[in-house]
């Protein structure tokens, strides 16, 4: 079942709440607009609760981190539209508490193991091939996941995939 088998109310939220810090500490490094800055901020605190939430529902952790990551891509591109700012400015800075580093610290751990010992000890290797596969592919559902959107709506106006246009001439959005 994974790291979610016992994920309660309150580690959800605090989850959550950290997720939006990170992606506000990451959005100010990356120097975004400060009109963005809360938008960015709800964007990466909605990745993840939908990666939880979809882990918490027995879904893959590479499957539930393209949802969450598609989710994160359809939405900046709506922030974008709103804010006159590039997807970037809004995707980027989500997708950061998504990011592996587990894994990777793993499999970094598992290579200077591998050397330490100089042996080849084949169940380290798999653990090592395990972790950075693990590793490679999220990053591939974060990168595919986010950019995915915009590619397939390419040259359309966010207007006409939304359906904006009635919302912007009666004063919404």
């Amino acid at each position: 079942m994974g790291w979610s088998e016992h994920l309660t109310l309150w580690s959800f939220i605090e989850a959550v709440l950290l997720a939006a810090i990170v992606s506000a500490g990451f959005a100010l490094l990356f120097s975004v607009p400060k009109r963005t800055l809360i938008a960015t901020a709800l964007l990466g605190a909605l990745g993840l609760a939908i990666r939880s939430v979809l882990l918490q529902w027995e879904w893959s952790l590479l499957s539930s981190t393209f949802m969450a990551a598609l989710a994160i891509g359809a939405c900046s591109m709506l922030l974008s539209w709103r804010f006159h700012a590039p997807c970037i400015v809004f995707s980027l800075p989500a997708v950061i508490p998504m990011v592996p580093g587990v894994f990777a610290f793993r499999t970094m751990l598992g290579i200077l193991e591998f050397t330490r010992l100089g042996v080849l000890d084949l169940s380290l290797l798999t653990q090592i091939m395990s972790n950075g596969l693990n590793t490679a592919f999220l990053f591939l559902c974060l990168a595919v996941g986010v950019s995915l959107p915009n590619l397939l709506l390419r040259g359309r106006s966010i207007r006409s995939v939304f359906g904006l246009y009635h919302l912007n001439q009666r004063g919404g959005l």
